[in-house]
């Protein structure tokens, strides 16, 4: 079954107090590190592509040269929805049975073999949501059958897919991720501690 793995790369990052997508760790910006990873799963699966939203011209200019699908969000003020939908839209197929794998670009920690194993377990657990967790908590990545696509489509605001997990936690699969893999960096504080 056809996995669009989607990156969300159009935040603004007020909290950091600069574009901290773009700031370097270990050599190359925040968001790369995410990039690296859906590119090498999307080399090893039969079946899977990879698109970037951003709002950034950078991240836009540089995700293109690696030959995947690149969308401006020119409206990324309306919150993470209307990242998730640019995504959605642009990977629609009638009639496919597909998957929807959503990454944030503010995870560097994430581990290319904590989201195969997830996948993997994910597929087994024959469900149609599923999500990386820490600590019992779910949070991203987050993957969507098909079927969840009109609800994707009508979230408003800065939420992202966490309203349809919660409305359908009986198909809910949660995968626990070691360490700090999920955590999200927010802050400049939080890369040097």
């Amino acid at each position: 079954m056809k996995i669009h793995m989607i990156l969300l790369a159009a935040g603004f990052g007020r909290r950091f107090g600069s574009n901290k997508l773009l700031y370097e760790i270990g050599g190359k910006p925040m968001y790369r590190h995410t990039l690296d990873v859906m590119l090498s799963l999307a080399r090893e699966l039969k079946d899977a592509d990879v698109t970037v939203v951003t709002r950034y011209e950078e991240i836009y200019l540089d995700a293109k040269e690696s030959g995947v699908l690149c969308l401006m969000n020119r409206h990324s003020e309306q919150g993470i929805s209307s990242s998730v939908q640019i995504g959605l839209k642009a990977n629609l197929h009638p009639r496919e049975d597909a998957y929807y794998l959503f990454f944030t670009a503010d995870q560097p920690e994430l581990k290319e073999e904590t989201v195969r194993k997830f996948l993997s377990a994910f597929l087994r657990a024959g469900k149609g949501i599923g999500c990386l967790s820490e600590d019992g908590i779910p949070k991203n990545p987050c993957v969507f059958h098909s079927c969840y696509v009109k609800e994707l489509l009508s979230i408003q605001g800065d939420r992202g897919g966490k309203q349809v997990v919660r409305s359908h936690s009986e198909d809910v699969f949660i995968f626990e991720a070691g360490g700090r893999e999920l955590r999200d960096i927010d802050t400049l504080d939080q890369l040097e501690n």
